[in-house]
């Protein structure tokens, strides 16, 4: 206002008035009194001109900035979290809802990504300009200022409040969202139980139980949210009010500044306020953004029960695997699941591990494919604790198959390499062989690379469980743990996966564990477990011969001897 009013001056004068006293002699004053006000006000055309294409121009770069950082940091936050489940004990995801750790990982990843990082623009940008509007309203008038300053305080005071609720509104509308994310994860991996026992009416009826609460919570979280943007600008206009009233009436009495100066005063502190109220709200993103934060921290830092050596030395089997005086209890039991447990298995020897459920037999599995670490005693390949061996190298040189065989919705050949970035198509065909399923691959429409669906959802049980000791063998294991591999199937079935079992355990070193003993006869040697340990060990004949635990257990599933 003031360089226009010299610009377009119509008493031809080159006195400034009072209005214009702190821009007397300016450089623009005197450019107009040497070239002409025409000839300025082009220069002043282009001058706008130019700055609005630099503003635009570096507005562009920054939001492209800031996106690129903004996306990445939520890249890299992403890598994180994937790595920290990897890294996360088996435990850890019996206790956690699947649905929730989804949640986590979509949604309130995105929260951070464009609460926290994304008012990062305005973090840096408002502070800038309320700065410098404070020091030219400091320059016009220092006591107007410093008495408009005092009422800064209360507005500070209200959007920190409710900032602090929004906060906790958010941390329990991320878990509720969790709890209904997990209520659906579950739901579609049990349909055919929901549908079976017509049961979508009770399901239904959990689900809408979530999400009238989650609603809730959301539509309080909004309330608190969208009130800080009414709040801020009900403080800022209130104290320009105020200062238009203290400030008119001294202008009115002649005892403050000239009228134009002060309207001009006015019009800068309103220059304030929108830089104030996209602070508080960037406050406020922060503050959700936080919840969600929190959360993702959770799990970043939860407890690796499995340490990696710093050292690791390398992997040799030439002799035995062992446990010795093991000891272990799953967190939150009050029962160890083994306790002063000892077993030597020789190099070659198939060793089958028998008892009721909830004796052992699958923590014996779980400590030698090293998911837990025993609280004391030690797991021994020749003589090294696996606690001094590479992670990676204990499971890379250890088959794994489980009673329910877990497959990916992807191709026969991607499932049996586990998506080996080195793919051995003639390897994948020689361990389907060993595995008695070629016969099967060969009949799907596109042998090995038929999708197979949802875990596995297209082929049989047996199919199945026949795929899954072939990813077992893929990468030639010396070691072999079975567990359970044959419980689940049909007679067929289990002639099928039993006789791939056989072929495979030739030459290599295997651990069974089975709850149908006809499966185990064969065994070189016979472990009987309770309660974590080991109470009879033999071959199936010489444990008959006993007439103890084993031969019972022989005669309730009437196997003959």
């Amino acid at each position: 206002m003031p360089f226009l009013s010299i610009l377009f001056r119509t008493d031809g004068t080159e006195e400034t008035n009072g209005t214009n006293a702190a821009f007397a002699n300016c450089p623009l004053d005197n450019y107009v009194a040497t070239n002409g006000a025409e000839q300025a006000l082009l220069i002043m055309c282009a001058a706008i001109a130019v700055l609005a294409l630099v503003k635009n121009v570096v507005t562009y770069l920054s939001f492209y900035s800031l996106a690129t950082i903004r996306t990445g940091v939520a890249r890299d936050l992403r890598g994180q979290l994937f790595d920290r489940i990897l890294a996360l004990p088996v435990g850890y995801f019996t206790e956690q809802r699947k649905g929730d750790l989804i949640s986590r990982m979509t949604n309130d990843l995105m929260e951070v990504e464009f609460s926290v990082i994304g008012t990062l623009e305005v973090l840096f940008k408002a502070p800038i300009m309320i700065l410098l509007s404070l020091i030219t309203l400091f320059a016009i008038s220092w006591e107007l200022t410093l008495f408009a300053l005092v009422f800064m305080p209360i507005s500070g005071f209200l959007i920190s409040r409710i900032a602090t609720a929004l906060r906790g509104a958010a941390g329990r509308g991320k878990e509720r969202l969790g709890s209904l994310i997990s209520r659906l994860e579950e739901t579609l991996g049990a349909m055919v139980v929901v549908k079976a026992f017509d049961a979508a009416p009770r399901f239904r009826a959990r689900f809408e139980e979530h999400n009238e609460g989650y609603f809730r919570l959301m539509r309080k979280l909004y309330k608190r949210e969208y009130l800080s943007s009414p709040v801020s600008e009900f403080v800022s206009m209130s104290v320009i009010a105020i200062l238009l009233a203290v400030g008119g009436r001294l202008v009115l009495r002649g005892q403050g500044l000239e009228g134009e100066l002060f309207i001009g005063y006015l019009v800068v502190f309103s220059q304030i306020i929108p830089p104030a109220r996209s602070l508080s709200d960037a406050l406020f993103k922060v503050q959700k953004g936080a919840a969600s934060l929190d959360r993702i921290d959770e799990v970043l830092k939860a407890e690796l029960q499995v340490e990696e050596s710093t050292s690791p030395q390398g992997f040799v089997f030439d002799k035995s695997v062992s446990l010795s005086e093991v000891h272990f209890a799953y967190p939150g039991s009050n029962a160890p699941a083994l306790q002063d447990f000892n077993l030597t298995i020789a190099k070659g020897e198939t060793v089958a591990l028998v008892g009721a459920s909830g004796s052992g037999k699958t923590t014996v599995a779980r400590l030698l494919l090293r998911l837990y670490d025993p609280q004391s005693g030690r797991v021994e390949v020749d003589g090294v604790d696996l606690k001094d061996l590479a992670t990676t190298d204990v499971r890379r040189h250890m088959g794994f198959v489980t009673q329910d065989p877990l497959l990916f919705n992807d191709t026969v050949a991607a499932n049996i390499s586990l998506f080996d970035p080195a793919l051995d198509m003639e390897r994948i065909r020689e361990v389907a062989d060993i595995a008695n399923a070629s016969d099967f691959i060969a009949d799907l429409p596109e042998a090995l690379h038929t999708t197979i669906g949802d875990g596995g959802g297209r082929l049989s049980g047996g199919q199945r469980q026949r795929l899954a000791i072939a990813r077992a063998l893929y990468h030639d294991p010396p070691i072999l743990v079975l567990d359970e591999a044959t419980s689940a199937l049909d007679a067929e079935g289990e002639r099928l996966v039993q006789g791939a079992i056989e072929h495979v355990m030739k030459g290599r070193t295997a651990v069974v564990i089975a709850h149908r003993l006809s499966t185990v006869r064969r065994a070189d040697r016979i472990i009987v477990m309770s309660e974590g340990r080991m109470v009879e060990s033999g071959t199936h004949e010489s444990l008959m011969a006993q007439e103890g635990v084993y031969r019972g257990m022989v005669g309730l599933q009437h196997i003959e001897g």
